[in-house]
């Protein structure tokens, strides 16, 4: 009897061997050192290998993905039900025993849906336990979020997220970057995975808390006094569903706007300066930026060049500030790309958030085209079969933005993607903040792109400065136009003595032309 039960034991075991040589992670330092760790230190200190897998997770992370919001997961009930078998099959000191390729291959069996480097993950932090690694995954896989904006299941889920930095990155970040599938949100939860999914860097904790503190402070004293913004779209009248107010350095280029400087197609009224933590930050924030250009330079863009049109390296300063104000979980703005007029081509945005954590996504509307003198060749199959090229549609990324978290839309964002605030179901309120959430979008303004240096159409208003987006033969090219839809006209009086309105609008059109630097060239 104890005979046919070891041979029974053996044949289980050699099936789970030979299941696991198809499942396990490829062979490597890494993994073999895990291995290693996993079979000869069964007591490892939990709080030094949490430390350790916290640098390893940005680079899994960071190489690999983050979670597809469609995925499934197993229910914790039938989990639960699995690892009781598991720990009755191997328990006690027959569990110890077993191979790593044994273990690995029963715990797959139990998480189909977790690729073979988390599982490994698991089982070190588990002390080689099969049993406490199902019921780990098993636990944070099934937990009911509290909000609508739901985290990770990757190895991110179970252990605290690395610390930004290129240190932490285990390959180069892709260029252009990957596809996010139709219909898709990718949730982006370390800031290692950030570059690998959308043109941007995301700091967690930027300034030392005193400092964002003071700053929330100072902006919550603002808010009160903030407004919302109306624009014309689709012939209707709309309001922001968030209030903001802008910002300048000082007074002397507060008067300037007041002046001419359009938005939506009007003249903003409500122009405000710096307040003191804000002049306090800007030095802070534009060293962090510039160096996080110039990395991305190196290290992102091809051949280590700056893309056409950008500002050259360390030339990026701040000049402006747009203050935005969501207050609750259901304001928040929609599909949107930020207006190039000032801005000129390829410009780089530094957004601080501070109070309640809010979910901020973004999508890829158009490719990046790195040279507009070059004809736009699409790597399309669309032409291979005889049909006329289109942009497809993409998935979209979701990143949170917490208290104090620094976001850098780098020089591809604006004409290549759109960004938004998703309205939440619930929030958890900030100790300070409550409900709101304060966003602060850091800009350069170019000097060579003041109002009184751009074209005016025949409407005598300053134009728009926009790319596009859609037409092959024209794809990335920039065109200088009339505010269309942004404005309404004065009509003469109709035959009652009323006044009539129309919408405004002379569909002036001219491309643009700039130089390597982006400053704009003029025939």
């Amino acid at each position: 009897m104890s005979t046919n039960r070891n041979l029974a034991a053996q044949k289980k075991r050699n099936f789970f061997e030979a299941f696991a040589k198809s499942k396990a992670p490829a062979a490597g330092e890494s993994s073999a050192a895990k291995k290693q760790a996993l079979g000869y230190a069964p007591d490892i200190d939990s709080t030094s290998f949490q430390d350790g897998v916290s640098k390893k997770d940005g680079k899994v992370d960071g190489g690999r993905s983050g979670r597809w919001e469609s995925e499934s997961h197993q229910g914790e009930g039938e989990v639960d039900s699995l690892a009781g078998v598991v720990e009755g099959g191997i328990g006690g000191e027959e569990q110890e025993e077993e191979s790593t390729d044994f273990k690995l291959a029963l715990l797959s069996s139990l998480q189909p849906s977790l690729p073979p480097e988390t599982l490994l993950e698991l089982l070190l932090t588990c002390n080689g336990s099969v049993s406490e690694a199902a019921k780990l995954a098993s636990s944070s896989a099934s937990k009911k979020q509290s909000t609508s904006i739901p985290t990770q299941s990757s190895l991110s889920t179970f252990l605290s997220p690395p610390d930004v930095g290129s240190s932490q990155i285990s390959r180069k970040i892709p260029f252009p970057l990957p596809t996010i599938p139709k219909f898709k949100t990718l949730h982006l939860t370390t800031p290692s995975q950030v570059p690998y999914y959308v043109p941007a860097t995301l700091h967690p904790s930027f300034l030392p808390s005193d400092v964002a503190n003071q700053l929330l402070a100072e902006c919550l004293g603002e808010v009160p006094s903030f407004g919302k913004y109306e624009f014309r779209l689709f012939e209707r009248n709309v309001s922001s569903p968030h209030t903001a107010s802008f910002f300048v350095k000082d007074e002397e280029m507060a008067a300037q706007h007041r002046r001419g400087y359009m938005y939506n197609g009007s003249v903003l009224d409500d122009i405000r300066t710096f307040t003191p933590t804000m002049r306090k930050v800007v030095p802070l924030l534009e060293s962090f930026v510039n160096d996080q250009i110039s990395d991305r330079i190196s290290n992102v863009y091809p051949d280590g060049q700056k893309l056409k049109h950008m500002l050259p390296p360390g030339k990026w300063h701040i000049t402006s500030a747009f203050m935005n104000c969501y207050d609750g979980a259901k304001q928040s703005v929609g599909w949107h790309s930020d207006q190039l007029t000032y801005l000129g081509p390829r410009t780089v945005i530094a957004s601080i958030s501070l109070g309640v954590e809010r979910e901020f996504r973004l999508r890829r509307v158009a490719p990046v085209v790195v040279d507009t003198d070059v004809p736009f060749e699409p790597d399309s199959e669309q032409e291979a079969e005889g049909k006329e090229w289109k942009w497809q549609t993409e998935g979209q990324a979701s990143v949170h933005l917490p208290h104090n978290s620094l976001f850098i839309m780098h020089a591809e964002c604006q004409e290549s993607w759109k960004h938004s605030i998703h309205p939440a179901n619930n929030i958890q309120p900030h100790p300070v903040a409550g409900g709101k959430r304060i966003n602060i979008t850091f800009r350069c303004y170019r000097e060579s792109l003041r109002p009184d240096k751009i074209p005016k159409c025949k409407c005598g208003v300053g134009c728009v400065l926009k790319t596009v987006q859609r037409v092959k033969d024209r794809m990335g090219w920039y065109f200088w136009g009339c505010q269309v839809g942004n404005q309404w006209k004065d009509e003469e009086e109709d035959g009652d003595g009323k006044d009539r309105k129309k919408e405004g609008g002379c569909g002036y059109l001219v491309w643009a032309k700039f130089d390597d630097d982006g400053d704009p060239v003029w025939e």
